[in-house]
């Protein structure tokens, strides 16, 4: 039995219609499911659409920032948005709501007419064309432009002197040969600008910076030879790799005060040599008992054949050390001489 369709001018206008029906619904329910009215119907939402509306994105389509510009690219987007109202509806979902922007999404609105030249605000001087041909991220500085108080404190960014630092430290050197210099005036308006950054002005900043500053971005500023000896009662900071097996000589000499400037004397000697330093003159005799309690901790500061130095000439047998050293490799490494006129 064979079955014949025929096309007729009644079934290819109720084809017409119904596909143009087909396509204004799901284009509609594209558009509105892109607007901000339709995000804040879910409550985790609700304060990061407010925060949308009061910054200065406020009438730019959240499609625009968080799907990768092209059709194909916002089609997907929707897609792996379906599971979102089921995790609404489930609760299932992650707080803080987190969300990326790509540069490519920033660039339809900033592009390089607006962003190559130079701009200033709020007193400061910015050219982003580096930032962009170097690979940098927009929200690495902007991630609250768009939800300005609605971005959890831990993804919050902002321009800081530290990220252009990074480059601008007089020792950077880009694809032209020429150095990124570190000139107050580069960035700032305001003529003979010279404020330190804020993180300098916590109360603990003495005793941490050390920690969570980066040696190429003090040295913008603190660029005179010495600079750091002047503080640290001439000891060479930071610390050389062979500090380790040395400062107990450098400690000496300088004296325990340096050392506690940045340390807790008290606690972190102990965290590594676990009895005490230096050694009392009893020492030798007692030693067994000690390696007993702190076990491989001597190796911090002593090789093997510290061990053997002693050992080979009263006891027979080999190898010569406690038991609880057989996981000691028994081929001492040749110690490094020392450059020389290179201070420890």
């Amino acid at each position: 039995m064979r079955v014949r369709f025929r096309l007729t001018q009644r079934g290819l206008t109720v084809a017409i219609v119904v596909l143009t029906a087909l396509v204004v619904v799901i284009g509609v329910a594209l558009a509105t499911t892109s607007l901000p009215g339709f995000c804040s119907l879910c409550k985790s939402h609700e304060p990061i659409v407010a925060a949308y509306q009061a910054g200065p994105h406020d009438g730019v389509n959240c499609e625009l920032c968080h799907s990768k510009p092209g059709p194909f690219f916002f089609l997907t987007a929707k897609m792996e948005a379906l599971e979102q109202p089921i995790a609404q509806l489930t609760g299932n979902y992650e707080e803080p709501i987190l969300a990326s922007v790509l540069n490519q999404s920033c660039r339809q609105c900033h592009v390089n007419e607006r962003l190559f030249g130079v701009i200033t605000a709020q007193g400061i001087n910015v050219q982003h064309r580096h930032l962009i041909e170097a690979g940098f991220l927009c929200i690495r500085c902007h991630s609250m432009t768009g939800h300005p108080d609605a971005v959890p404190v831990g993804s919050r960014t902002e321009p800081s002197m530290d990220q252009c630092l990074m480059c601008h430290n007089n020792e950077f050197v880009g694809e032209n040969g020429a150095a990124a210099v570190a000139d107050c005036e580069l960035c700032h308006a305001k003529p003979g600008y010279d404020e330190q950054p804020a993180s300098h002005t916590a109360a603990d900043w003495g005793s941490r910076h050390g920690s969570v500053g980066i040696l190429s971005t003090c040295s913008a500023c603190h660029d005179k030879p010495g600079s750091c000896r002047t503080c640290h009662s001439g000891l060479e900071m930071p610390h050389r790799s062979s500090w380790l097996s040395r400062h107990g000589v450098r400690t000496r000499q300088a004296g325990v005060k340096a050392c506690g400037q940045c340390h807790d004397t008290e606690t972190y000697c102990d965290t590594c040599h676990q009895v005490r330093m230096p050694h009392p003159t009893n020492f030798v005799v007692r030693h067994p008992g000690a390696a007993e309690r702190v076990g491989q901790t001597c190796f911090n500061c002593h090789e093997v054949a510290n061990c053997q130095a002693c050992h080979e000439a009263h006891v027979g047998g080999d190898p010569r050390a406690h038991d609880l050293f057989k996981a000691q490799k028994w081929t001492p490494a040749p110690t490094p001489s020392p450059t020389p006129g290179a201070q420890l």
